[in-house]
């Protein structure tokens, strides 16, 4: 049996920094990226769930490998960041919703038929009212005067509300008691049921403000309750704008059983080399959590070890620390780990409502998340390039090194959107879309149908990984990062 203070050990010999480790084109260190995300999706860290052993595992892990590469603590800090939480777990017995129409009242349970959405005390609670259908949130937002009056009304939309968070706003100021997400086919339905887990978390702390969690409660319903809900209707095109739907009201009843729990963020500084600017920060982020014990697949397999999401993006933040620290840049550079990413940007939204350095003084947020590309990416997205001068930075990086960038709009999916909101300047870089380097189309999908198990107990690590192409996603966000260390200060967010 493997003891897991024993792998830790092999692995830091394996991770020890050895120029000689990477290519000769190269300034990251291929076998640090292997080792680091060995540990980090090993069994023994079981899908390092937030607030677990195995998650207290990870963050230890990080903490040490950061202090044996020369990292430090932030001054009058130490590389731990608690975040106080809550974890309330949903009674299934006694979560239900109810629909009443012209046959009577049917009772549907959850998870077979729907399940709460992620939420606070003020949101995971129970609603009631009659039904409209109102769209997709981007299109009630640029249509807000099409929608029905939905006072006392649940609004069913189509998909969930994304980078058109506001859409939640507009809901519930116009009324509406709650929402019911329609999510598309059985296979998405079940990958937000894996992926939400059979409890809900929020930050203890009511002040600090979600980037995640809409301010009204809801549910995602399975496509069977969805056409129980919804009137027979003659062609598609009648969904193209809201309407009330008459005769049908819903009661959706959510009991949780909550308790207090913790987790912590991990981070370590390196000061830069000159003094006029050691005061300003660049910052890498990726989230070490991940989904931890759930149901079992195919093959029995109950152990979500996040390969890809985001052993590999942690991982990758070693690797880059590794190069700056034996090439000081100007700023200080900042390497964030963040807890309780998959629970709701939980670890990113405590730390910029309590950061350990001034916001105003990061001069750009680089995040690294789910998505290991298993060949060099000839395209990149970048996410929240239309909210900051820093995505102009990375589309001239990716031009320079021989790759496409495009920008994409933000939106509340990983960790860098708190900043960005909070107006500090932020992308998230994303492989894809499109053929690999010296790929055709067939070849690069065939390679995604082979490695991409994202959310799924298969998103495994693998010695047959071909990790070429996640050193070119860290030599990526390491050349951003060389620009945004050394360039001139960026202007806000906005």
């Amino acid at each position: 049996m493997r003891r897991p203070f024993a792998v830790l050990a092999v692995v830091l010999v394996l991770a020890a920094p050895a120029s000689a480790q990477a290519p000769a084109d190269s300034d990251i260190d291929s076998m640090a990226l292997r080792a680091h995300s060995y540990l980090l999706a090993h069994d023994l860290l079981q899908g390092r769930g937030t607030g677990t052993r195995g998650g207290e595992i990870a963050a230890l892990y990080l903490a040490t490998s950061a202090a044996r590469l020369g990292l430090q603590p932030v001054p009058g800090n130490d590389f731990y960041q608690s975040v106080p939480l809550v974890e309330a777990e949903v009674d299934t017995a006694g979560t239900s919703l109810s629909l009443t129409d012209s046959s009577g009242t049917t009772a549907f349970r959850a998870p077979a038929a729907f399940i709460p959405n992620v939420g606070t005390a003020a949101t995971l609670v129970s609603f009631s009212g009659g039904l409209a259908w109102v769209g997709r949130a981007a299109d009630l937002l640029a249509h807000p005067e099409r929608l029905p009056d939905l006072r006392g009304r649940i609004a069913i939309m189509a998909g969930v509300f994304g980078a058109d968070g506001a859409a939640a706003d507009t809901l519930r100021a116009r009324g509406a008691t709650g929402v019911i997400h329609y999510v598309g086919d059985e296979t998405t339905y079940r990958l937000y049921v894996d992926s939400r887990g059979p409890s809900r978390m929020y930050v203890a702390d009511a002040s600090v403000r979600s980037s995640f969690m809409a301010p009204v409660p809801s549910v995602i319903a399975r496509v069977d309750l969805i056409r129980r809900l919804m009137p027979a209707l003659t062609n598609d095109d009648q969904l193209e704008r809201p309407f009330a739907i008459p005769g049908k009201r819903v009661s959706v009843a959510i009991l949780t059983r909550p308790r207090a729990t913790s987790a912590r963020n991990v981070i370590a500084w390196l000061p830069g080399f000159d003094a006029a600017l050691r005061s300003e920060y660049v910052v890498y982020t990726a989230h070490y959590d991940h989904l931890g014990i759930g149901e079992p697949d195919a093959a029995g397999d109950t152990i979500y070890n996040g390969f890809s999401d985001n052993a590999a993006g942690s991982a990758m933040l070693l690797a880059i620390a590794q190069y700056f620290v034996l090439h000081r840049p100007a700023r200080s550079m900042l390497f964030l780990w963040f807890t309780g990413e998959e629970r709701g940007l939980l670890g990113s939204d405590y730390f910029v409502a309590h950061p350990v350095v001034p916001l105003d003084r990061i001069n750009g947020v680089i995040n690294l998340d789910a998505g290991a590309p298993p060949a060099p990416p000839a395209i990149w997205r970048i996410s929240g390039a239309d909210r900051s001068s820093l995505g102009r930075v990375a589309i001239d990086v990716a031009r320079q090194l021989g790759a496409e960038g495009q920008a994409a709009p933000a939106s509340p999916n990983t960790d860098y959107f708190p900043f960005l909101r909070s107006g500090v300047p932020a992308v998230f870089l994303v492989p894809g879309p499109g053929a690999y380097e010296g790929l055709t189309t067939d070849s690069s999908q065939a390679l995604r149908r082979r490695w991409d198990h994202y959310h799924q107990a298969a998103d495994n690590w693998s010695p047959d990984f071909p990790f070429a192409g996640l050193v070119r996603n860290a030599e990526f966000a390491l050349r951003v990062g060389l620009r945004v260390a050394s360039g001139p200060r960026l202007p806000p967010a906005h």
